[in-house]
């Protein structure tokens, strides 16, 4: 898993210019990296050829050796967008996006912003796998739901604050395992009227008074009681954050799989192993990483898209079939190398090229973590399995270095109101300091409006520390054997034992809510 995820970076963007048409763009390429970048459409033009940058496989050397030197030399994407997009110069990993900034892995989203693994959103501020939802902030694993705020593993909720694993619950405050429930605070419940005046005492518009009322949710909730795995409708399955799935080992944050094993990120995907982000409708994928849309057995690939079916060992291919080893091609068949043969020689080239890797120790594993696109640093891997720079290149491995170069836009302190209807639009001008890194933001008109609107203090946090938090809130991707609070049953469950949790097994779980 971590090795693919080096090959991910979805949060850290770049100003540099189009090596094709010189165009000033935002990229998720450092100006460092060895292999030409081009902008969206410049790439997708027929201005450039990639098949003119092949060359014809070496028997005397090795195949990683080769393959490299071709992709270090084929232009690439300057960020992963799918198209139709519109006003969403900042964000990665996205597709069918509109008005969105700083949202990454999200699909579908319209006004969102400061999100990860989100789909099928409006008005959404600072959150992380959400879908199908509207007016959410600061809620984490929530979806089908309106208007919440600082809410965790809900699912058809609305106009409610500091849920946790709550369902069709609307007006409550503060609640845990509710089902179907209203005007509920701290899981007990009051009259409307009664629910009406608490909430009429509650300034939601104040930082002070928010931060003091998550403390005491969390102090109220301590001793929480969880089922052992996140999700719902799934047979014969170990992992977490699974819905509608069967026959899915240690996989986690998908839906709609079937005899998945050692996976990560994915909706419909049958029959797969060792797959991390996207699929939609995937079948035999083996080790790859963000390959999605109608794909039919892919091996050690890395974001392949768009009807691919038959490749192995191929990098950013689109509408490809039976190809080896190639880079950047579109609508392409039986290449190797970014070389065009016949289908009987590339047939009878291909087994010989995988005897050759098998001889060398090379085949049968995902690109070599020493030799990706990313450094570590900048990938998904660093969230996963935090490492110093000196463990980085202990096991050389790529390190960025901009990081450590500190924040070169420096401003004044700047003192926020506690309320938010204190706040005037001079702020959109200034410049904020993180409370906890001491780094540089701002703040920008959309975002400000929304605050104001849902009565929302301003952030005192970095985005990316406001990320780093809600991360803390998911758990591990990390499989521990413990036993039921209630029946004692064996159950497989990422909650580590230790934690405060009451972690049930299912059945006990739905005896105790329902």
């Amino acid at each position: 898993m971590i090795r693919r995820l080096n090959y991910r970076n979805e949060r850290f963007l770049y100003h540099r210019k189009c090596d094709l048409t010189g165009k000033q763009m935002i990229s998720s390429f450092s100006v460092d990296k060895p292999f030409p970048i081009y902008e969206i459409d410049a790439w997708w033009s027929d201005n450039w050829d990639p098949l003119s940058y092949g060359r014809a496989y070496d028997f005397d050397r090795s195949f990683f050796d080769q393959f490299l030197e071709l992709r270090d030399q084929v232009p690439r994407l300057t960020l992963q967008q799918q198209k139709p997009m519109e006003n969403c110069d900042y964000c990665n990993c996205v597709g069918k996006d509109k008005n969105c900034y700083l949202i990454f892995s999200g699909n579908r989203n319209e006004d969102c912003q400061y999100a990860s693994w989100i789909n099928d959103c409006r008005d959404c501020v600072d959150n992380l796998n959400i879908e199908s939802s509207e007016l959410l902030y600061e809620c984490v694993g929530c979806r089908e739901s309106y208007a919440l705020r600082y809410c965790r593993d809900c699912h058809n909720c609305k106009e409610s604050v500091f849920l946790r694993q709550c369902q069709g619950c609307t007006n409550c405050f503060g609640c845990s395992n509710q089902i179907n429930k209203q005007y509920m605070v701290f899981n007990e419940q009051k009259t409307k009227e009664e629910y009406e005046q608490f909430l009429a005492g509650v300034q939601t518009g104040s930082y002070n008074e928010m931060q003091q009322a998550q403390d005491r949710i969390d102090d109220l909730l301590a001793d929480l009681i969880v089922k052992e795995y996140h999700g719902t409708n799934v047979e014969h399955c170990v992992g977490d954050y699974l819905r509608n799935s069967r026959n899915c080992h240690l996989s986690f944050d998908s839906d709609y799989c079937e005899d998945v094993h050692y996976s990560m990120c994915l909706n419909y995907v049958n029959n797969s192993m060792d797959y991390s982000y996207w699929g939609m409708h995937a079948e035999r994928m083996y080790e790859c990483q963000a390959c999605g849309f109608d794909m039919n057995h892919l091996r050690f690939c890395n974001l392949c898209w768009q009807g691919c079916s038959d490749l192995t060992y191929c990098d950013q291919c689109t509408g490809c079939h039976n190809c080896f080893g190639c880079v950047s091609l579109k609508k392409k068949s039986y290449c190797i190398l970014n070389v065009q043969y016949s289908k009987e020689e590339y047939e009878e080239l291909v087994p010989r090229i995988i005897a050759h890797m098998r001889s060398a120790g090379e085949f049968g594993e995902f690109f070599p973590q020493e030799h990706s696109i990313y450094a570590y640093n900048e990938s998904l891997a660093q969230e996963h399995q935090r490492l110093s720079k000196e463990e980085v290149l202990g096991r050389g491995w790529l390190w960025h270095a901009e990081e450590e170069e500190g924040d070169q836009y420096m401003g004044p302190s700047v003192a926020l109101s506690d309320q938010i209807n204190d706040v005037s639009d001079d702020i959109l001008e200034q410049i904020l300091t993180c409370e906890k890194s001491g780094r540089k933001f701002k703040l920008n008109k959309q975002e400000l409006t929304f605050y104001r609107e849902q009565q929302i203090p301003i952030p005192r946090l970095h985005p990316d520390e406001r990320h780093k938090r809600r991360l803390a809130f998911r758990n591990p991707r990390k499989m521990w054997e413990r036993k039921c609070e209630k029946c004692e049953m064996l159950i497989s469950t990422t909650y580590e034992p230790g934690r405060p949790e009451k972690v049930l097994c299912e059945e006990c779980y739905l005896e105790e809510v329902y």
